[in-house]
């Protein structure tokens, strides 16, 4: 097999002469050949410390700790929190959520301000968000002035954040890197069970309905008590049952809403309605002036409501009257262009203001008519006997248990509902901190990639160029002796032919 060459050409303007220099492939392979085993023991010794060190940096030293947390629900591409407030991502390390992190993990209270300012929490800006921005940003930078305005319109571009790395530097708090990734881990846990709890709305309700004692009222006011609760509760999963598309069944309770609804629906009728017309029919009452008067005002106060919700449903129905949907124009080929109207979220707002006002009102001439009736019968009739009274109490007695296992009924399937189904996927740990060996390697590895490719591509490059220059070196060498020798035995040719042409 024929040899193959490399030709160098070195061109000397000076001399106006070119000296040519040969390489054969075959030398710069015998010499890459000849230190491959070198380079390669130097790029494992390096890559080797390279890799260690960081290693080595990222367990001993007090680097911090990472966690990711993301957010999907309805709103919080709006910096809405799931009931309409203002969401604040500082929450995920509010003094609450630390303290229930701290405890549990037994550490001591006083590390919370320490921890608090260690952690930072940075929002991801949404991809769409971003390409908008710089766009609207070119748009700005080339406008012209009469464009400016709309121009800096266009810029005024608000975008949140549905993801946040949080960062916790540990080292001031003076906690291990485990203790650090364990309290870390339960902050984000505390901030889970926060989250359904503030936002599920059932602890709070469930309080406030359970603190009253229907014993410290008057046998009425006791029923008007337990017939608030129960409207409560039936509108509460009226609001659920309108966000459940799937016919949600309770794995805890087994009750769908419907059946909910269909409960509490009994309760009214066949409990609540039976001691309330027991009650007007036998005026039973632990003191008459004093339920008389509370009906009076009761009737007064709903009258001045009334008047008050009339003028709000007035105003909503004015302002839905006149509101405009917003249009777009369908330009087409032919003369006549098409207008179509869209829906908008405020006139979604104005129809949902408006449903609400006249429930609002309905309800408030319902009861006003209830404690007219209420008051005629008591000014009426006589104060029940003690045999009655004794009834009314059972039945009270044996209503509030009901009422209060509804609403625990209520709240756990709602919990189960929230946690499961409409909040499942509103609230995740996408990475959680850790510790781990394994984790902990390939995180100081990771760290070590850049650095270690830029060294070994130069180790490659010195190897490469070493290989080649040194072969050559000696090619040029070898061809220098080899001429020399060519230029020797042509001049003894030519000497013993001058010798031979003289003779």
């Amino acid at each position: 097999m024929a040899e193959q060459n490399v030709n160098l050409i070195v061109k000397q303007d000076e001399r106006n002469n070119e000296e040519e220099v040969v390489i054969s492939i075959s030398a710069i392979f015998r010499k890459l050949k000849k230190y491959f085993m070198v380079w390669f023991m130097v790029a494992v010794i390096i890559g080797g410390l390279i890799a260690g060190g960081s290693v080595f940096f990222n367990t001993t030293s007090s680097a911090p700790v990472h966690a990711v947390v993301s957010f999907n629900y309805d709103g919080i591409e709006k910096g809405k929190n799931p009931d309409g407030t203002d969401f604040d991502w500082n929450t995920l390390k509010s003094p609450q959520i630390i303290e229930a992190a701290l405890n549990e993990c037994g550490l001591e209270l006083k590390l919370l301000e320490s921890v608090r300012r260690g952690i930072r929490i940075e929002g991801e800006i949404p991809e769409d968000s971003y390409q908008r921005l710089n766009t609207y940003k070119n748009i700005y930078e080339n406008a012209t002035n009469g464009q400016l305005a709309a121009a800096q319109a266009m810029l005024d571009v608000s975008w949140f954040s549905t993801q946040y790395n949080i960062t916790f530097n540990y080292k001031e708090s003076g906690l291990t890197r485990s203790e650090a990734v364990d309290v870390l881990n339960a902050m984000l846990n505390a901030y889970r069970d926060f989250f359904f709890k503030q936002f599920g709305y059932n602890e709070a309700m469930g309080n406030s309905l359970e603190s009253q004692d229907y014993t410290d009222y008057d046998y009425a006011q006791a029923v008007d008590m337990f017939r608030t609760t129960l409207q409560e509760l039936n509108r509460y999963v009226d609001s659920l049952s309108r966000d459940d598309t799937a016919r949600f069944r309770s794995t805890v309770t087994g009750y769908t809403f419907a059946d909910l609804k269909s409960t509490i629906s009994s309760v009214q009728t066949l409990d609540l309605d039976l001691i309330s017309s027991y009650l007007n029919v036998n005026n039973i009452s632990k003191d008459k002036d004093r339920l008389q008067t509370y009906y009076e005002f009761r009737i007064q106060n709903l009258e001045r409501q009334q008047k008050a919700d009339e003028e709000v449903l007035e105003a909503i129905e004015k302002a839905f009257d006149s509101y405009e949907k917003d249009q777009i124009i369908i330009f087409s080929d032919s003369n006549k262009n098409t207008e179509s109207s869209i829906a908008s979220e405020e006139y979604d707002k104005l129809i949902s203001q408006r449903i609400s006002a006249q429930r609002d009102l309905s309800q408030i001439k319902s009861d006003i008519q209830y404690y007219k009736e209420r008051l005629t019968a008591l000014k009426n009739t006589k104060i029940g006997k003690t045999d009655k009274t004794e009834r009314i109490e059972k039945d009270l007695e044996k209503l509030d248990k009901k009422v209060k296992d509804l609403v625990k009924l209520v709240n756990d399937t709602a919990d189960d509902y929230y946690q499961n189904v409409s909040l499942s996927s509103a609230y995740s740990i996408l990475v959680p901190a850790t510790s781990d060996a394994i984790t902990t390697v390939k995180s100081g590895l990771s760290k070590a990639i850049m650095p270690l490719a830029g060294i070994e591509a130069i180790l490659l490059m010195f190897f490469l160029g070493y290989s080649f220059v040194t072969a050559l070196i000696e090619e040029t060498k070898k061809r220098k002796v080899t001429a020399a020798a060519e230029k020797e035995a042509a001049s003894e040719k030519d000497a013993a032919a001058e010798e031979e042409k003289k003779s």
